[in-house]
């Protein structure tokens, strides 16, 4: 679990680097990432929330940022005005554009230490681990229950 902690901050940095040469925090190129491949009509706030990779950050902050760079902007749902979708503007399409070869670029660069079969290994074996790890949600409330 240590190794795993651990390299999960290496990529973090690495990533935090390239983000913030962009002017951008990882939770926001997430949020970039999530508004550009979604519908033209745009994605509400708790689907975007849904859909992040790092979930403890504040989507709704996060994309009030982003609207002041003008990368994203809020419209209205015609469907039910209490709720607004969350659109990325040109600008914000331009700015992904231009890091979709960096980004590529990165991962290449970060898995260049294992050959195909190796990658696809670890992604199995991550997956694995994932789904394990959401199927071990109750665990977390009987540890702290054995603590106290």
């Amino acid at each position: 679990m240590l190794q795993l902690m651990l390299t999960r901050e290496a990529v973090v940095r690495v990533q935090e680097r390239l983000f913030e040469a962009h002017g951008l925090t990882i939770q926001q190129y997430n949020v970039l990432r999530i508004a550009r491949g979604g519908p033209a009509k745009g994605h509400p706030i708790y689907e975007i929330e849904r859909r992040m990779i790092y979930r403890f950050a504040n989507v709704t902050r996060l994309v009030d940022r982003l609207e002041t760079q003008g990368l994203l902007k809020r419209v209205a749902d015609p469907k039910d005005r209490r709720v607004s979708r969350v659109v990325i503007t040109p600008k914000g399409r331009r700015l992904m554009d231009r890091l979709d070869e960096p980004v590529k670029a990165m991962a290449t660069q970060l898995t260049s230490c294992c050959d195909e079969q190796e990658c696809l290994h670890i992604s199995n074996w991550l997956e694995r681990l994932r789904e394990h790890c959401a199927q071990q949600e109750g665990l977390q409330e009987e540890l702290v229950g054995a603590i106290n």
